[in-house]
């Protein structure tokens, strides 16, 4: 079981009964090397698909909540400042 800090002193349910109700750490992988095309090559999507839509100095990118609900989190770097993207 892993606690992440979490200290289990005083617990009600004795320990070694907690189970792990999700995936391990790291186990949802995340996005590093994003690609990209243009809205208007976007066959994927629906138009009422929803996007987390950014600008950083000019530069716009959307990333689909359809792909964030599989990954939670995109590593990406805008007009050269590096930013997560999390859902």
């Amino acid at each position: 079981l892993l606690l992440s800090g979490f200290k289990l002193d005083n617990a009600i349910v004795p320990q070694e009964e907690i189970l792990s109700g999700g995936p391990p750490k790291d186990g949802i992988p995340a996005i590093l090397e994003p690609k990209f095309i243009s809205a208007a090559k976007v066959a994927f999507l629906s138009p009422g698909d929803q996007v987390i839509g950014i600008e950083v100095g000019g530069q716009a990118r959307a990333y689909p909540i359809r792909i964030l609900n599989l990954h939670e989190i995109v590593n990406d770097t805008v007009n050269g400042i590096p930013i997560a993207v999390t859902f």
